[in-house]
């Protein structure tokens, strides 16, 4: 993500990890996950922005709709394969074979509670995951399923990132101009509905369908937003430490600058990046600006 790179010229003495590497000298470390306990986080802040999204991979299908409905049924067991007419009637001029629909065993708790509370917005019913367990495999293995038939839930950095086929969601059933495709344009709009609610040191952020996405900066009219997103947190790993507060304070100035590029996640809005950057920053020496001669 380019992360890792700043720090190490930033904060020569900190070290930005994954998850599946923590080490004792961990300081820092980006995940959509909550650590368990026994790593010791002292604070966790949105850093970023990522979605859930649905993943297939059927023989000579590079494309593929679905409504929520459809969703719903195929989860819930009423739709087995994938030449069903409701997935037929989603893709008209699609040929899409006998195969039997392969549901996923595992998926992230992020990306299970956006993507449910999504289609809950759409169909009035929750997701059934119930079948789909806390996931123990990497995003990337989510994201790549490897049986024909199989649709997964992952998350979008990493199916942008193994180029895997996901599929474009539907309000309406049958309808090809409601889809929304899983984009950064998408994505961006869907940001500008989020609600941030701070509790001491946590920023819980929650999309609200009733407000109206906003447009970016050169652009007339917002996209649809695709509303299966949430955030992905720097988590403050160890004893309470000046130093650990000040290197992800760095990293989340850094962001403003645009100096870290992130290719398949999306920046926090920014009136949540302040917010994290003011939780962070307790307890630090502020900067003494000299007065003017």
């Amino acid at each position: 993500l380019g992360w890792a790179d700043s720090m190490a010229v930033g904060c020569t003495d900190m070290l930005l990890s994954n998850v599946e590497k923590l080490s004792e000298s961990t300081g820092l470390v980006i995940s959509a996950a909550s650590l368990p306990t026994s790593q010791g986080t002292f604070l966790s802040v949105p850093m970023a922005l990522d979605a859930a999204v649905l993943v297939v991979n059927i023989t000579d299908a590079y494309e593929i709709y679905l409504s929520a409905e459809t969703i719903s049924n195929i989860f819930s067991g009423k739709i087995t394969t994938w030449n069903d007419d409701l997935i037929l009637a989603d893709n008209a001029g699609i040929d899409l074979p006998a195969t039997k629909i392969i549901l996923p065993k595992e998926a992230t708790p992020a990306a299970k509670a956006s993507f449910s509370n999504w289609i809950q917005t759409l169909t009035g019913s929750a997701l059934d995951l119930s079948k789909v367990a806390d996931a123990k495999a990497s995003e990337v293995e989510l994201a790549t399923p490897a049986q024909n038939g199989s649709i997964s839930l992952a998350a979008y950095s990493a199916a942008v990132f193994s180029g895997s086929t996901i599929a474009a969601v539907l309000t309406e059933a049958g309808n090809i101009d409601t889809a929304i495709l899983p984009a950064t344009e998408t994505i961006y709009s869907a940001s500008t509905q989020l609600v941030a609610d701070v509790q001491g040191d946590t920023i819980s952020l929650t999309v609200d369908s009733e407000i109206t996405p906003t447009a970016p900066e050169g652009s007339i009219e917002a996209a649809m937003p695709y509303q299966a997103i949430y955030a992905v947190s720097l988590h403050f790993v160890g004893a309470e430490s000046k130093l650990i507060r000040t290197a992800g304070r760095f990293l989340l100035r850094q962001e403003s600058q645009g100096v870290i590029t992130s290719g398949t996640m999306l920046p926090i809005p920014e009136s949540v990046r302040i917010l994290a950057v003011k939780i962070v920053e307790k307890g630090l020496p502020k900067a003494a600006i000299p007065a003017a001669e």
